[in-house]
């Protein structure tokens, strides 16, 4: 049997034996204020009539690195979810965007968790939130000890699918394989809103997204050309507009246009050279921040005798970029603006 099933029978038998020893005279002096009144009662009814309710997962399904092929299935919703653990911090930013309470567990990583600082802050574990470890490594019993009535996943976490489904078999899978960037982005907000009932919320952020699309699309169209790189440990790698180029949406869905293509791709990029950044000499020369680093410390480290050279230095538009957002905090409803709006603050 596993660790995590006899851990979750043990806590389901520690509330029966809890509720078997309850005081009836405190049950009694409680009546009043557990007592519903009609409009409650009326709210909640309204709140459950969309369920039971089926959610199909964003892709159907996944390859991951070591090649295998992963499917996600239909989920069958009974009631709304009380007890949520998103392990993906875009989604997560999505639930809060939304007001959606009851997160009972999310991949803290011990504190070293690369999460966006707002959500670093209200997210702590505590006695209701448990950590359940980091975006690539879970914590099975962890999770199961949360006991979750819904789980959402995104590609880091694809692999422990089966796993998590012996959990709950309400496991949701947010990774979009849309080709359209930002309809992933609002298709992850409206699923979130119909789980849980926040459909007006969804159409202010939707409206706020579009509304910073149009304007990076329009600070886009100044210029000829840009080229995407991500700095991380002394290396640096390249990213164009190719299939399965992590960051391909800068070209697709921003609008800016790559100064080179047929860069070989991987989950981190190309090994990219400076002399490499020089050939291409982009216009624009955006540096995604993977290790978290003081600016000035990584300006002095990209900005040397060579990149001084291109046209993005002697223009000043290298555009230095927060690695928590860009990298592990992809796709939420306000990380993505955030995004965006870096950009735009840089390039005035």
């Amino acid at each position: 049997m596993k660790k995590w099933r006899f851990l979750t029978a043990t806590a389901a038998l520690t509330l029966m034996l809890g509720a078997c020893g309850t005081d009836e005279s405190g049950d009694k002096s409680s009546g009043e204020k557990t007592e519903q009144t009609s409009t409650d009662k009326g709210a909640a009814a309204e709140s459950n009539a969309a369920f039971p309710m089926t959610v199909k997962s964003l892709s159907s399904e996944r390859e991951t690195e070591e090649g295998d092929k992963i499917t996600f299935a239909d989920v069958e919703l009974k009631e709304q979810p009380k007890r949520i653990i998103s392990m993906d911090y875009g989604f997560l930013d999505t639930l809060d965007a939304l007001g959606v309470e009851g997160i009972v567990g999310i991949p803290y990583g011990g504190g070293q968790g690369n999460m966006p600082e707002q959500l670093k802050e209200k997210y702590k574990p505590s006695d209701d939130l448990t950590d359940v470890g980091n975006l690539k490594e879970l914590d099975l019993e962890a999770v199961a000890a949360a006991e979750p009535d819904v789980i959402f996943i995104s590609g880091r976490q694809a692999p422990y699918y089966e796993e998590l489904k012996e959990i709950t078999p309400n496991v949701v899978f947010i990774g979009s394989d849309s080709a359209d960037y930002i309809g992933g982005v609002e298709d992850s907000i409206d699923l979130a809103a119909k789980i849980f009932d926040k459909e007006d919320k969804a159409k202010e952020l939707k409206a706020t997204l579009d509304e910073k699309t149009k304007a990076i699309q329009d600070k886009a169209a100044k210029y000829d050309n840009a080229l995407v790189t991500m700095y991380s440990d002394k290396q640096i790698s390249g990213f164009d507009n190719g299939d399965d180029s992590r960051f391909k949406y800068v070209y697709d869905a921003f609008g800016f246009k790559p100064a080179v293509e047929g860069i070989d791709t991987s989950a981190h990029g190309s090994s990219f050279s400076y002399e490499a950044i020089l050939k291409a000499d982009p216009e624009v020369l955006f540096v995604i921040d993977r290790n978290d680093m003081a600016v000035d410390a990584l300006k002095k480290d990209v900005e040397n005798d060579i990149i001084k050279k291109t046209q993005a230095y002697k223009n000043g538009t290298i555009v230095y970029l927060d690695g928590t957002n860009w990298y592990f905090s992809s796709n939420g409803a306000t990380t993505e603006v955030e995004k965006m709006d870096e950009v735009l603050d840089e390039l005035k």
